[in-house]
């Protein structure tokens, strides 16, 4: 799971160097495109029991490590807004490990990162907060490169391409209520909670995945492919929420970050032409600087406006 660079959290923490955040943030980003990666590995099994296994292995991972207290926080009725994230959070990985099972690497993990470009707009709309001229500049560069990489009058708007910007638009819904609802708890309890309720929010689509399993799903691939791509999706998930936590905690101003978050693109795009023989056509690497663009620079009129 990527996250938009909100403030994350809870107590103070040590001060750490900029050149270590910036080092955190990018190792995080890079797990997300190696998560994207694996995903291709797991294409002998449904994508719902995918989703589901990506959250309910963290989460086995965790539980070892919990206390009473983190697992009343985990299951608490009384915690709709965690509830309502660990819902958005389930759709908006399904989409993208449905995306990066399709599609291009490079397209599910940057349709993927269009979340900030969504943040703004529902802190607006839900939350009230004022839109400033900058964002909006910031958010009309990154929609026209969002337009520039589907090209919707050439190619039409292609289904995968659709599923990626909803896992955008859902990632975004889950960070807005992040951090409005969670940003005061140890980051710990964060984690073992966002997986616990996600692992039950995702019942309903391990059922269905079950329901379409095939007779023979090792077929495509071995056993152990599936199971070390599993695992190795796990400990990339894992990683990517430690580290970003890491970077972010202590900060004043985390939008110093935000350009970090998009390490995953490159790094998705040299993985897609190694691996799979799929180099970047011109368009979707020009749409991909728009994005990057207008995502930083709305995050940072945001910031820059929560400080005055």
């Amino acid at each position: 799971m990527t996250a938009a660079p909100l403030p994350l959290a809870a107590a103070p923490a040590p001060s750490r160097p900029l050149a270590m955040r910036a080092g955190l943030m990018a190792s995080a980003s890079i797990c997300l495109a190696l998560l994207a990666l694996l995903s291709r590995y797991t294409r002998a099994l449904p994508p719902e029991l995918v989703t589901w296994l990506r959250f309910m292995i963290p989460g086995l991972c965790l539980v070892a490590l919990a206390r009473r207290d983190d697992w009343r926080a985990a299951w608490s009725g009384a915690d709709r807004p965690g509830w309502v994230r660990a819902v958005c959070v389930v759709i908006s990985q399904g989409c993208f490990v449905l995306a990066a099972m399709r599609g291009d690497l490079l397209h599910a993990v940057l349709l993927y990162n269009t979340g900030p470009l969504f943040i703004p707009l529902i802190a607006r709309v839900w939350l009230g907060e004022r839109l400033h001229p900058a964002a909006l500049c910031g958010l009309a560069i990154g929609f026209a490169g969002v337009l520039v990489v589907l090209q919707p009058a050439l190619r039409g708007l292609e289904s995968t391409a659709l599923i990626s910007l909803f896992g955008g638009f859902a990632m975004a819904a889950s960070q807005v209520l992040f951090y409005r609802s969670a940003q005061h708890q140890p980051p710990f309890r964060n984690q073992f909670k966002l997986y616990m309720q996600a692992s039950l929010v995702g019942l309903p689509l391990a059922a269905l995945g079950l329901g379409r399993l095939p007779s023979q799903p090792f077929t495509t691939e071995s056993t152990t492919v599936l199971v070390l791509a599993l695992l190795g999706m796990s400990l990339c998930s894992l990683g990517s929420q430690s580290l970003r936590d890491l970077a972010y905690r202590g900060m004043d101003n985390a939008s110093t970050l935000a350009l970090l978050m998009y390490v995953a693109v490159p790094v998705s795009a040299a993985l897609d032409w190694l691996l799979f023989a799929h180099p970047a056509r011109p368009s979707t690497l020009a749409g991909a600087a728009l994005i990057v663009i207008g995502a930083v620079a709305a995050l940072r009129s945001g910031a820059r406006a929560r400080r005055g």
